[in-house]
């Protein structure tokens, strides 16, 4: 997963390309792996951070996705908003 967990003051906090996500924020999440023919999806990012464990939920069209290694997600681009 490219979500960079980082210890700030205030507790514990994801970074996707060096910007800080917030719970409720809307990304996009690979479907399919193909650089030539890549499929995204909206995604809703949610997390629970705490010190001892830190979970994520995707939500998307398909359901609720609990990201693993190999989740890749991206900021939306412009054209996309």
């Amino acid at each position: 997963m490219n979500l960079v967990l980082e210890h700030e003051q205030s507790g514990l906090r994801h970074y996707l390309d060096g910007r800080p996500v917030n719970c409720g924020t809307q990304l996009r999440l690979r479907v399919s792996g193909d650089r030539e023919r890549e499929s995204w999806v909206w995604a809703r990012y949610e997390a629970n951070l705490h010190p001892d464990r830190a979970s994520v939920v995707l939500y998307t069209v398909f359901g609720r996705v609990i990201p693993d290694e190999c989740t890749f997600l991206r900021w939306p681009r412009e054209d996309e908003r």
